[in-house]
Parts: C-alpha cells; structure tokens; sequence
C-alpha cells in the first residue's frame, strides 16, 4: 500500500487522497482481515454470553430505531441485506425473526467462527461487483444495513446511490461508522491524553466522518435522514490514565467488557430511552460511531 495522505473533502469529512485500487482491498479483505484477528473483537470466536447479548442488543436497537420511522417493517415477509456481513450477527438476528436474509463479504471466516448456519445466507467475492448484480437483477429489500463498511470503500458516494435502488418502498438504510475527528478524538490529540492520532487506520479505513460531513455525503446520493444516534463513548477512557487503552494496550479487553456491561444494563431498563439517550449524545457529536437511518 502506498503512504497515505488526509485531506477535508466538499463534505466536510476527512478522507484519503491516494487512495489504494480495488484490487489491493480486496486481497488484503480476504487473505487477511479476519485470518489475521482484525475481527470485531475476538477473530477467533470465543465471545462470552454477555457480549453476544450485547452484539444483539446493538442490532435490536437499530431495528428499534428504524420501526419508529417506518412502521411498516413490522409487516410479514421482509427482507434483510448485510453489506458486508462480518462475522454474521446481523444476519442470525433477522433470520431468527423470520426475514429472508442475504449478506455480502470477501470472506467467510467470520461468519463461519461465530454464526456458521448463516453461511447458507452469505454471497461471498467483491461487495461492489455483487452489489451492481443484485442492482441488475432489481432485487429489493426492506432493510439494508451497511455497519462499519462506508469507511473502508473508495468510493462511498457510488456505494450510496448504488443501494438506493435495492430499498424497498417503506424501507431503510441503516449506516454505522465511527465517529472519527469528533470533539473528544480532538481534545485527547490537543491536550497530549494520546501522541498520535490513534483512530487513522490506514489501509483500513479510507474516510473519517463526522456527522455533518455524513450527512451531506448521503444528501448528494439522494437520502433522507430521518434518525441519527451514535454510540458507547469508550474514548471517554482515554482521559483517565488506569483506562487509556491506547498508551496501555492490556487495559483495551477492561475497556470493552465494561462497556459491554454498562450496554447490557442501558438496554435493558428501556430500549427506546436508550435510543433517546445516543439521539442526544450524537446532537453533541459524542459518541464513538453514528448511526443514521434514512428512505
């Protein structure tokens, strides 16, 4: 891979300038991503019960959220599409509800270790190129979820107005990236709490939204955004030294387990109030992803 170089884009995000070829992501996606445990969070599988629970709380909170602005999705017979399926959760959450599901990735050594009865719903190769067949073959879906996948494309843009085609009427469009350059990740940098700015992840990550720039990158493909929340705040650690995961890297899997336990507890006291809580943390640009839902 080249030596890569940031710049701030008409959006307002920050993205690479050199960007490397398709054919470059796509080995190193399948030759290396999950075979080299740059999973999630555990390549290997060997999560516990208390982050599957979590794993599926995050998906229901985004099913939540997307009832609230398109009721219709409560109606029989839906269809769920994962661009970029990962390890399968998604895809295990929605065919437990019943929906015809599909997913998409360069690999399936994710899906195999965690959700091996979802393989069967998995279409394996290069997203895009599966992504224009599905659009060729005027395949719709009333829920397309795209989850940490915007970053790591060369062309998110194309990607945007490629998908809108496979949504159904009265469907969705749910986006997750992190929140990169964000208010905290700024502080952090500026009051020396990390040397670097830890969150640029090149070759893996090609462009570092916020969310104004997001928003105005899916306007230009034609959305409309009708929800926006973002994430646990887990750099918020980052300001106590005991918990700075990124000078300190044995304090990272702490970091996450209480992260997952505070998550549970949200979750479980109310799933819409959670949602509420995220909606505001997002208005203030906290919060480590952003999580949008538009038609």
């Amino acid at each position: 891979m080249n030596k890569y170089e940031l710049i701030k884009n008409k959006y307002g995000y920050y993205e690479i300038s050199n960007k490397p070829t398709a054919d470059d992501l796509a080995e190193y996606y399948t030759k290396k991503y999950y075979q080299n445990g740059q999973g999630e969070y555990d390549a290997a599988g060997k999560y516990t019960d208390e982050e599957v629970l979590y794993f599926h709380n995050k998906i229901e909170q985004k099913y939540i959220a997307s009832i609230e602005v398109c009721p219709d999705l409560l109606k029989s017979n839906k269809a769920f599409l994962d661009i970029g399926a990962g390890e399968g959760w998604a895809l295990s959450y929605f065919s437990k509800k019943g929906w015809q599901c599909l997913g998409m990735d360069f690999s399936d050594y994710g899906c195999a270790n965690n959700n091996p009865d979802q393989i069967t719903n998995l279409l394996l190769g290069d997203i895009y190129s599966n992504l224009l067949s599905l659009c060729e073959n005027q395949r719709k879906f009333d829920i397309v979820l795209i989850d940490n996948v915007l970053e790591h494309v060369i062309d998110p843009l194309q990607v945007l107005k490629n998908i809108r085609s496979l949504v159904a009427e009265n469907g969705v469009l749910i986006i997750e990236v992190p929140n990169d350059f964000s208010v905290i990740q700024n502080e952090l940098f500026e009051k020396k709490y990390v040397a670097d700015r830890y969150w640029v992840a090149y070759p893996d990550h090609l462009s570092y939204f916020n969310k104004q720039g997001l928003q105005s990158l899916v306007a230009d493909a034609g959305w409309k955004v009708k929800k926006i929340f973002s994430a646990y705040p887990i750099d918020f650690n980052l300001f106590n030294e005991n918990t700075n995961y990124i000078v300190n890297r044995d304090v990272g899997k702490s970091c996450h387990h209480s992260r997952v336990a505070i998550e549970n507890i949200l979750h479980s006291v109310s799933v819409e109030k959670t949602i509420k809580l995220y909606e505001a943390m997002a208005e203030m640009g906290l919060g480590r992803d952003i999580i949008m839902i538009m038609s």
